[in-house]
């Protein structure tokens, strides 16, 4: 990495790094000095030097009646970022206050296509939390694939994560139903007269939404306590409906 660079990445100017490396390789020299060797305009690099000397990069001292300017010692740029550090650290619990504060904000983030789609299926897995879900399950199987979900599910298990599961009643979910004992599943069946054309998971702080219905399947992965809880609770009442208890 080039010097200038790396000093610029310890939060310093561009005009600041050219001033004190002029200044550090001059030695003992003026402010005119040192603009000529910067190759920066004098009232632009007076500013710079009075800003290097609060930081304490530059020192100065009278000779002759004139104000000589010397680097401070390349290390002084450690031991600043080490003060930096430590000056961070005192407040760093205020930090992950406000950033807990952020966090109690819902936050929404969509992913499109079966791809994108996955990485919801998978954050499912990594919340470990009980799961509520209502599912087309055809057409889960169909868009993200059979291998996936059964993958799904066995990883599931393997967390031992229970799941309460609304679905229609068709061919494969009543087969699905029957492995309810041995896939940690309570498997209800969907009135009827309840049309759904999306997918919904319940889980931990999240509730997750998978359009299905649609040739560009999109998923929208919402974290917020309230909104969950008021899923929860319909989720409950629609449960009731088709028969759980």
């Amino acid at each position: 990495m080039h010097i200038r660079s790396a000093i610029e990445q310890l939060g310093y100017s561009p005009h600041e790094v050219k001033v004190y490396l002029a200044a550090l390789e001059l030695g003992g020299s003026t402010a005119t000095d040192i603009a000529e060797k910067a190759r920066i305009p004098r009232t632009t690099v007076n500013l710079t030097i009075n800003s290097l000397h609060r930081k304490g990069l530059l020192d100065a001292y009278l000779l002759r009646r004139r104000k000589i300017w010397t680097a401070a010692n390349p290390e002084r740029l450690l031991i600043r970022m080490r003060e930096q550090e430590a000056a961070l650290k005192t407040v760093l619990p205020e930090l992950k206050s406000l950033q807990q504060d952020i966090g109690a904000k819902p936050t929404v983030r969509t992913y499109s296509g079966a791809e994108e789609i996955r990485q919801i299926m998978n954050d499912i897995l990594e919340t470990k939390h009980r799961l509520f879900s209502i599912e087309l399950w055809d057409e889960m199987i169909a868009l993200l694939g059979k291998s996936f979900m059964e993958d799904f599910i066995e990883k599931r298990i393997q967390q031992n994560m229970h799941v309460r599961l609304l679905t229609p009643q068709t061919k494969m979910s009543v087969a699905l139903k029957q492995k309810d004992a041995e896939e940690l599943r309570i498997t209800q069946f969907l009135p009827d007269s309840i049309t759904i054309n999306n997918s919904n998971f319940i889980y931990g702080n999240k509730v997750a939404i998978i359009s299905l219905k649609t040739k560009h399947p999109v998923g929208i992965l919402i974290e917020d306590k309230d909104i969950h809880h008021t899923m929860e609770v319909l989720y409950e009442s629609l449960w009731q409906q088709s028969g759980g208890v």
